[in-house]
């Protein structure tokens, strides 16, 4: 689902709230898919979806394996 493009809020803060969301629904992981595809899925850039994925990455909900991809945190 394309983020907002009329939001004042900024793309990547969109982003990340809609896989925050996502994510504590179960509808996604362990692995996430791709920046391409979640980027094609949501109507931005790659970079922004990076982006977006560093702030879950700091909130500590995920996390990268270099050349295996990026992965939903278990619970506590």
């Amino acid at each position: 689902m394309p983020i907002d493009k009329t939001s004042p809020e900024w793309p990547r803060k969109q982003v990340a709230d809609r896989l925050r969301q996502r994510i504590q629904a179960g509808e996604l992981g362990p692995r996430l898919p791709s920046f391409a595809v979640l980027a094609e899925e949501m109507g931005v850039s790659p970079m922004t979806v990076q982006k977006a994925l560093a702030v879950l990455k700091d909130e500590g909900l995920v996390y990268s394996v270099p050349g295996l991809g990026t992965f939903v945190r278990e619970g506590p």
